[in-house]
């Protein structure tokens, strides 16, 4: 139990360290106060060289024993600010804290395991305490303690853990704190610390032994929190201007990241009002629905309006609506007595943006003794779209395409159109027990349209709010009237039909396996065996057209393919390109590296040539180390083109093989054909010497050249041909 010890110091000063006793050499050593060093004097003279020899020894292994396992002596903490400062990981160690401050928070209910609340105050900060043990004697605020502990991670921060505090006296609650916004309480750098707030009240709610205020600072809400006191009228604090001296404190996840903050404060005598509320705000003067939040220079709507109007619905405890001048409103409200709808109330709250018009929070309201029903406006998904008839009594029609009544409300979602949107009914006890309302039910319902906001349109400088959807909320189960049963063909009785038909398919099925079992296993083999054979005749066709080590087409088969697009360019008069490539050198990277290592080089230059064309191109293996490569429909800008590109491609980057990285070059001979005019054999003459232009040039390079004018006979044959293609296509 803390005891109190006579006299105080001064509480915002600063205090010097505690003194650290540490241990130095063998001083602490019992050898320096008994055994034979006790009997020094009265020992034989010839005795005192061994008895020093063995005191020296014994100092020195006490001292290695000492420096092995005495733990390190920490620093002692004197300062909520040096306590608080600590990372986790130095928190963690247990820094001894002793400091002397004033308690500024202290309750034994807040926290749910039954733990003390204690916040604790000096001139450099403040600080979360965790007693120990639950005190005999509670501390109040303005009591001035001596916190002896050690120094805690916390849930969240660092705190003074296992501590016992002795109460000194009493000392004034820190009066200048930092003025603060919710924005600062949430970034960590006020965590826990003594502050200062300005704000509104909008509510006050019982909470068990505590009194919870409900907040609007300037940059948005937040709550405050204290100990019930017998006999404090509190309420007498909603709608008034406040500022309010109190500990910040997170809202943390379990991941210790902030999700929000709130205040601790001691009692109303840290609280300060500056601009009393209203005692009764039905007393105010009544505002119009469509006058909240509108601009107007002489005023803001920081406290609460008083607005009269029809009720059209209450959901107790949750929403209210009512309707005035063709406007509507709805509201959140605390309150659960019961109204008729019709009923004139008075509604009182504090206004606040909506999903689409303005609302007000934490309504009161009360009946002003008139009754004036509302009838419900035909609506279409389309004019409830436009915005204009948010908050107002409507009725609609629509399918229902599903009821859901998991939990809470029962919601319906309907669809009229093309659009869809859901009907909420209060979770009352008719909506309970009632059964579910089959899909593809024609409904009328009535309730209160709900329009959502999809985002603003900026226009003129200013903003316009998108109606992006709307719902409907209803007042009782009875607001849903049935218009057109489903058919009795639906969904359900198909899905049976469908089921038994299933079967008797099923069933058939089977028969006809069982029967069709061994013609199948026939049909199998048979297919299996003719798989073969064609397999066994592609990979002869293959081998008979194509190069065995490269993969590309021989020289047979190039020739009927060129042929072949010979044909085609009759046909179409379109120009064929025609390029020879060989590889330069390949003789010397044979000899040099081996015959594997020039497989790999054609192998790696063919991978590049086919990198570099187009997939309706065709490449031949000419012969050894020349290769011929057909263009269709190029002309001669295409082909001087792809044949650079091919060129490039070769000799881009060494080329791997066994013998390492070996650098190779091609030489290129290019022309392009007029089918019309030349023969095959005259574009492949002349691509070839080409090819010898090229390596006579200095080979890596590409020579182009046109080919020859034909002579009248070879004309004649080439036009003739050309004829005969025309006809036979």
């Amino acid at each position: 139990m803390p005891e109190p010890k006579s006299g105080t110091r001064g509480l915002f000063t600063n205090r010097a360290s505690l003194p650290i006793t540490r241990r130095e050499g063998c001083v602490n050593h019992p050898i320096m106060h008994s055994g034979p060093a006790a009997h020094i004097r009265s020992a034989p003279p010839c005795a005192l060289p061994r008895l020093c020899l063995m005191l020296c020894l014994c100092g020195l292994t006490g001292r290695q024993a000492a420096a092995k396992d005495a733990p390190a002596i920490l620093p002692a903490v004197t300062t909520a600010r040096a306590a608080h400062q600590l990372d986790t990981r130095q928190a963690s160690r247990a820094y001894p804290v002793r400091l002397r401050a004033v308690v500024t928070f202290y309750d034994e209910y807040l926290d749910s395991t039954g733990t003390p609340v204690l916040f604790v105050t000096d001139a450099t900060g403040s600080i979360y305490v965790a007693l120990k043990v639950k005190p005999a004697v509670r501390p109040r605020p303005g009591d001035l303690v001596e916190i002896d502990g050690v120094t805690g991670p916390g849930l969240f921060a660092p705190i003074v853990d296992h501590a016992r505090f002795t109460v000194l006296g009493t000392a004034p609650l820190p009066a200048h704190p930092p003025r603060v916004i919710l924005s600062d309480m949430v970034n960590g750098r006020y965590e826990g610390q003594w502050v200062e707030v300005e704000g509104l009240v909008q509510a006050v709610r019982d909470s068990g032994p505590h009194v919870v205020l409900d907040l609007l600072l300037r940059d948005g809400t937040t709550t405050a929190i204290t100990g019930r006191q017998p006999g404090v009228d509190y309420t007498s604090l909603v709608d008034a201007g406040i500022i309010l001296h109190g500990h910040a404190s997170p809202n943390f996840n379990k991941q210790k990241q902030v999700t929000g903050a709130h205040l601790l404060f001691p009692s109303l005598s840290t609280i300060k009002v500056i601009e009393p509320g209203a005692p009764d705000p039905f007393n105010l003067p009544i505002d119009r629905i469509s006058d909240l939040l509108r601009f107007d220079p002489n005023r803001t709507f920081q406290h609460r309006v008083h607005i009269r109007g029809t009720l059209t619905l209450l959901w107790p405890g949750r929403t209210i609506c009512i309707e005035d001048a063709g406007q509507g409103l709805c509201a959140s409200t605390q309150q659960s007595e019961p109204l008729a709808l019709g009923e004139t109330v008075d509604l009182a709250g504090f206004p606040s943006i909506g999903p689409f018009t303005p609302t007000l929070d934490y309504a009161e309201y009360r009946d002003a003794g008139l009754r004036q029903p509302v009838e419900a406006l035909p609506t279409t998904p389309g004019e409830a779209l436009h915005g204009d008839r948010d908050a107002l009594l409507v009725t609609m029609e629509g399918w229902v395409i599903d009821d859901n009544r998991n939990g809470g409300d029962r919601i319906l979602t309907l669809s009229s159109g093309d659009s869809i949107y859901t009907v909420t009914i209060p979770a009352e006890g008719a909506a309970r027990k009632a059964p579910l309302i089959e899909d593809h039910t024609r409904v009328r319902v009535t309730g209160i349209c709900s329009v959502t906001s999809g985002g603003t349109q900026l226009g003129t400088g200013e903003g316009f709010s998108i109606p992006k959807s709307f719902s409907i909320l209803a007042r009782s189960l009875a607001d849903v009237t049935v218009m057109q049963l489903p058919p009795w063909w639906n969904a359900e009785r198909s899905l049976r039909v469908l089921t038994f038909a299933a079967a008797c398919i099923l069933m058939t099925l089977g028969v006809i396996f069982l029967l069709r079992r061994r013609v199948k296993l026939q049909t199998a083999t048979i297919r299996a065996q003719l798989a073969e054979t064609h397999a066994l005749k592609e990979a002869a066709e293959f081998q008979a057209t194509h190069d065995g080590l490269t993969g590309l087409f021989n020289r047979k088969a190039i020739f009927d393919l060129l042929h072949r697009e010979f044909s085609r360019a009759a046909r179409s008069g379109l120009p064929i390109g025609i390029i020879m490539l060989d590889l330069d050198h390949f003789k010397q990277i044979n000899d040099t590296y081996g015959h594997s290592a020039g497989d790999d080089v054609l192998k790696e230059s063919v991978r590049r040539i086919l990198g570099a064309l187009r997939p309706s191109d065709l490449v031949g293996r000419y012969g050894g180390e020349e290769f011929l490569i057909v263009l269709p429909e190029c002309g001669r800008d295409e082909v001087k083109a792809c044949a650079e590109r091919i060129r490039s491609a070769i000799s881009a980057c060494p080329t791997p093989a066994q013998g390492g990285m070996i650098s190779v070059t091609a030489s290129l001979g290019a022309t392009v054909a007029n089918a019309a005019l030349h023969l095959e054999q005259d574009a492949i003459s002349t691509a070839d010497h080409a090819l010898y232009d090229s390596k006579h040039s200095g080979r890596n390079r590409t020579s182009f050249h046109e080919i020859e004018a034909p002579s009248p006979g070879k004309r004649t044959a080439a036009s003739s041909a050309a004829a005969g293609i025309s006809r036979i296509a």
